[in-house]
């Protein structure tokens, strides 16, 4: 097969193209992980997926070679090159525009999908048609090993049940929701709901893309590890901030997040529950701060608005709305 790069007009010429699952993967760099990835797609018991990769170097690097052999073997492997310009974001959203498919699944390249994931999935959004997008668990990859999630229960959120549980860092806090873990209507894509920039965020533009999806409409979450989220020591977005930006960044997400929520009642404003989550991340930062940071942050759980607000996200992830098992 002849590798082509693709953008939006060039999936319209091919109509007859039309997959129910495209799997869009950036990649930048990562030849052995994107590997792994790509045979992880190649591995499903679920037939009917493209996987578009946007490499963000393009033609001359290494990885580009690697996804030129694949694509030559499996018809269903397109590479495109991204043009929108470099970085997470816009590789991200080059992938998902040059997508066909009924609905579009991101898959970073350090992640990889577990056995039977598309077939899951699939069976979800036949059963869920009208959601604007889903996202299971993961097993988490350490260095010192995987944590495995396993569960099987389905619950469908609606947009605001989904923001208000967001902002209060609820049952999608305990579903770890990662791009990879996510399955997106493609109408929602197609609308113009992408990944983005707003304010201060770099650190949190997957939480501000959950949030923009979850203004499109309701959210089924799968309770059953999906995904291999490759969480082991290797460059990251993450590991480049410091604390208190992201601190900031969470003050800027909560904020447009609060401004979204319709019935405010009973809940913490943005600024104390961005106190409570410093407290919440107190175990992960006290080795990587300063002693006085620390105590400061301590400090916090003795506000009463700060326990409050604390108590609310406990709630927010033991109550949920009707769930069931999956079948």
């Amino acid at each position: 097969m002849e590798v082509l790069q693709l953008n939006r007009s060039d999936c319209a010429a091919n109509p007859a193209s039309h997959p129910f699952i495209s799997v869009a993967m950036p990649t930048y760099r990562r030849p052995d992980m994107v590997r792994r990835a790509v045979d992880s797609v190649l591995q499903q018991d679920f037939s009917d997926w493209e996987l578009v990769v946007s490499d963000d170097e393009g033609p001359e690097g290494e990885t580009w070679s690697v996804l030129s052999e694949y694509a030559r073997t499996d018809p269903r492997i397109r590479i495109v090159e991204n043009h929108r310009g470099r970085g997470q974001v816009e590789n991200t959203n080059n992938a998902m525009l040059a997508c066909r498919g009924d609905w579009i699944k991101p898959l970073h390249d350090d992640d990889w999908l577990v056995e039977g994931a598309l077939k899951t999935f699939a069976m979800l959004a036949r059963e869920y048609p009208t959601a604007a997008f889903m996202t299971s668990t993961s097993h988490v990859v350490e260095d010192a090993g995987i944590r495995y999630r396993r569960g099987g229960q389905v619950t469908c959120f609606s947009s605001q049940e989904c923001l208000t549980d967001l902002y209060l860092v609820g049952r999608t806090r305990i579903l770890g929701i990662v791009p990879s873990t996510l399955l997106i209507s493609s109408k929602v894509i197609q609308a113009g709901c992408l990944m983005r920039n707003y304010k201060s965020i770099s650190w949190g533009v997957d939480q501000l893309f959950f949030v923009d999806l979850a203004c499109r409409g309701d959210m089924v979450a799968i309770d059953d590890g999906l995904i291999f989220y490759d969480a082991t020591n290797h460059a990251s977005i993450t590991a480049t901030q410091s604390f208190p930006h992201i601190d900031r960044e969470t003050l800027d997400l909560k904020q447009l997040t609060w401004s979204l929520v319709e019935d405010k009642q009973g809940l913490p404003d943005p600024e104390t529950v961005v106190r409570a989550l410093r407290v919440a991340r107190l175990r992960g930062r006290f080795r990587h701060q300063s002693l006085g940071a620390t105590i400061r942050d301590a400090l916090q759980i003795l506000r009463p608005s700060v326990m409050w607000a604390a108590n609310q996200a406990i709630r927010a992830r033991v109550v949920a709305p009707g769930s069931r098992a999956a079948s």
